[in-house]
């Protein structure tokens, strides 16, 4: 492998050296992205309050605040009657407390058929919960 040194040192030293290149449309959707149902009108509300609207803290934002600065700016916004979306996975939450489903849901891949995990009364016979973290541990596929 050669490396050029030259070109290198002709990229710009403050901007990713690759061109960004951008088109605006005027649509909301892009056309590869559309569905076989779609009728190429635009979706949402146009009379009356829209469903959702996002105000706050975007991602861009959240690096630069402290946690301090989040917590007071997430309080202030409820205490001037702002509402909170939250959008769960199922009806009731999962515990992370004594819950012996909680690993096999969570990684699947390694906990096939849900079986395997810490506090399971499915074993052949009983396993200290230190020893099957150990051995948990100690897994490595070959």
């Amino acid at each position: 492998i050669d490396i050029s040194y030259e070109n290198i040192e002709s990229y710009p030293q403050n901007e990713p050296p690759v061109v960004i290149s951008f088109h605006p449309s005027n649509e909301s959707k892009e056309g590869f992205a559309k569905a076989l149902n779609d009728t190429g009108e635009e979706e949402g509300t146009s009379i009356g309050p829209c469903p959702l609207v996002v105000h706050g803290v975007t991602g861009s934002q959240l690096h630069t605040k402290s946690i301090k600065s989040l917590k007071a700016t997430a309080i202030k916004h409820l205490l001037s009657g702002g509402k909170v979306m939250a959008v769960g996975h199922a009806e009731n939450p999962e515990s992370i407390y004594n819950n012996p489903h909680l690993y096999p849901q969570m990684f699947p891949w390694l906990f096939p058929y849900g079986l395997g995990g810490l506090g399971n009364d499915k074993y052949c016979k009983k396993v200290r919960e230190s020893t099957h973290k150990r051995h948990l541990l100690m897994y490595h596929d070959k």
